[in-house]
């Protein structure tokens, strides 16, 4: 078995996983260890954009309606 450290755990992160963990009966080590579990099983989507979307687009045809037919509204990335 691998083991690892994660550094930089916010304090209220660590704190909403002890009680998830504790709701669900299980360890904090044990909830973290079925989390990261679940995140290697699915595959990272790979993107090779912006040929895939040249490729779905005809010479000469606007882009703009095919772009906002499939605009997904994002996230919001909160940075340091």
């Amino acid at each position: 078995m691998a083991s690892i450290t994660i550094r930089n755990l916010s304090t209220e992160s660590k704190e909403r996983l002890r009680r998830n963990a504790e709701q669900r009966g299980c360890s904090l080590e044990a909830l973290a260890r079925s989390i990261l579990d679940a995140a290697a099983e699915e595959p990272v989507p790979v993107s090779d954009f912006p040929h895939d979307l040249i490729s779905l687009v005809e010479p000469g045809t606007d882009i703009e309606p095919f772009v906002n037919e499939h605009d997904q509204p994002q996230s919001p990335v909160n940075l340091p």
